[in-house]
């Protein structure tokens, strides 16, 4: 491994600024204030680094170059600032289905670049993404990182985090592109449900892809990762984002994406809550109508009108993912939001009928 001679610069000229383990270092280039990540590797790891080293993704984190200081091997790669997705799902966080889908397309996308250099990865969990300031999905470590060989039979070491390691990463056969479709299932009911899918499992679309991939027998699996993208597109519309590589969605997109019965793009869903947003509208209309053309009746009516229907739009359905954006709400497990929209939204259909039955309101 022949370092150019920027690289063994670059290397000469890093400072430790924290250690964030044993083994891995945040270091400072001064000559340009940029910071990057130094790791230890065992020398046998070294090759699969190399390898990782010649591959450029934005859902990968840029391996640089791997260099021999002395006894030890280290890696170095580029610092990404964000977000780790543990901490984004810390307590039974969750995503809202749109999201979490685009975030394991991203993913796939990234150990699909993997996958063609016969690189399996094995180690997909949330410890090892990153969702940088932009948006943007990126796995960030290739500790148990092998490459598939056709003649072999089973792996030699069983290694892989609790929950999202595939029943052949314990020895039954070897670890192939399949072992990472478990992994992006595993992850993307996490993200949905909270929950790993031995606990509970997505409805719909996302659930019948999770189901596939996460199937015992890798072969009933998805074959690689551009199908499972594939159906991540096509069934549960996942962004392609060969042009556009930053998640921004226009005003409209997210306005959309929030408004339940039309969020969920199925037509027999959207029929009857149009048809319910047309009556509540009606209703609007016909309640400004029937005041007295004075403003405190006006005012009066539109309080009626936003303890009716507006704040249970939002508690009942989660409508623009009001859930997770409240303050008092955002660290919340998924059960616990529910109970406490639910509450509030009965609450406040409450007191619309205990404004519409109280003397003076319609006179």
């Amino acid at each position: 491994m022949v370092l150019t001679p920027g690289q063994q610069f670059l290397y000469e000229n890093l400072k430790v600024v924290s250690s964030l383990t044993d083994t891995v270092d945040l270091c400072l280039y001064q000559p340009k204030c940029r910071l990057y990540i130094v790791k230890q590797i065992p020398a046998e790891d070294a090759g699969y680094y190399e390898m990782i080293a010649g591959i450029d993704h934005p859902n990968l984190a840029k391996v640089h170059f791997v260099v021999q200081d002395g006894q030890k091997y280290c890696a170095v790669r580029e610092f990404i600032a964000g977000d780790c997705l543990t901490d984004l799902l810390d307590g039974g966080k969750t995503f809202d289905e749109r999201r979490a889908v685009q975030i394991a397309y991203e993913l796939c996308s990234g150990l699909s670049a993997l996958h063609e250099k016969y690189i399996v990865h094995r180690d997909v969990n949330p410890n090892n993404i990153i969702i940088s300031g932009d948006g943007v999905a990126k796995l960030i470590d290739y500790g148990i990182a092998r490459s598939y060989k056709e003649y072999k039979s089973k792996d030699t070491v069983i290694m892989g985090t609790k929950g999202y390691a595939a029943p052949e990463q314990f020895g039954f056969t070897q670890s192939d592109a399949r072992t990472d479709v478990y992994a992006i299932g595993v992850l993307l009911n996490v993200m949905i449900c909270g929950k790993y899918p031995v606990d509970e499992i997505a409805s719909g679309p996302c659930g019948r892809i999770i189901r596939k991939c996460i199937e015992i027998d890798s072969r009933r699996r998805y074959t690689d990762m551009k199908e499972l993208m594939r159906d991540l597109q096509l069934k549960a519309g996942a962004k392609d984002r060969k042009i556009e590589t930053n998640y921004s969605d226009s005003l409209a997109d997210k306005i959309i994406a929030g408004i339940p019965g039309i969020r969920t793009g199925k037509w027999y869903i959207i029929v009857p809550a149009v048809v319910g947003y047309v009556l509540e509208l009606y209703v609007m209309i016909v309640s400004y109508g029937l005041c007295q053309q004075d403003i405190p009746h006006y005012i009066i009516n539109t309080i009626w009108l936003l303890f009716m229907f507006v704040i249970p739009l939002f508690c009942f359905h989660n409508f623009l993912n009001v859930w997770n954006r409240m303050p008092f709400s955002r660290t919340s497990t998924r059960k616990s939001q529910k109970i406490l929209y639910y509450i509030l939204g009965a609450l406040s259909v409450l007191i619309g009928l205990l404004l519409i039955a109280a003397p003076g309101f319609k006179e």
